[in-house]
């Protein structure tokens, strides 16, 4: 499959999912995926998305890591997240890049920011594969109004042996 037909078919299976919480685009390329959002207060008596800047981060950083994975879907595995502004609400960016390939395994940073580029939250994640097998594009023939996909994630593949870690680089 050619890259960029996955990164298309993430791109609609994201917006496809029922709790999509993108707002704007959704840009992906190799180990990389931005998305835009707006951070919206929960209602007081809700239970539910208390932390939806912990929802836009895991979003981002699974399509950055499934980007790298083209064979099967994803899980994650652990997120640690920081969030440096929590009564922000409006409109964010969320960019996440693979840090570290360790095939299976993809550690994952994502930053989300304002529209005046001041960090509101980071996040550290680690996907693991689930063993399901990636569905099928939910609209193949749908045309991207932005055929401009982001430079890839500079990131470094290892490889952990009996003897120590292999860089590949």
């Amino acid at each position: 499959m050619v890259a960029n037909e996955h990164y298309k078919r993430l791109k609609h299976l994201y917006a496809n999912a029922p709790a999509e919480s993108a707002t704007g685009h959704v840009d992906i390329s190799y180990g990389y995926a931005e998305i835009s959002g707006i951070v919206e207060p929960s209602s007081p008596d809700s239970l539910l998305n208390r932390m939806p800047h912990q929802r836009l981060l895991s979003d981002a950083s699974s399509l950055a890591a499934s980007s790298v994975e083209k064979e099967g879907m994803l899980e994650l595995e652990r997120i640690n997240v920081g969030v440096s502004r929590t009564d922000y609400r409006g409109p964010v960016k969320i960019t996440a890049e693979v840090a570290v390939a360790e095939p299976p395994r993809y550690h994952v940073r994502a930053v989300m920011v304002n529209e005046d580029e001041e960090v509101l939250a980071e996040a550290l994640s680690l996907f693991e594969p689930s063993g399901e097998e990636l569905p099928p594009d939910p609209a193949p023939e749908a045309v991207d109004e932005d055929e401009s996909a982001p430079s890839p994630a500079p990131f470094m593949p290892i490889h952990v042996t009996q003897y120590g870690v292999l860089c590949l680089n």
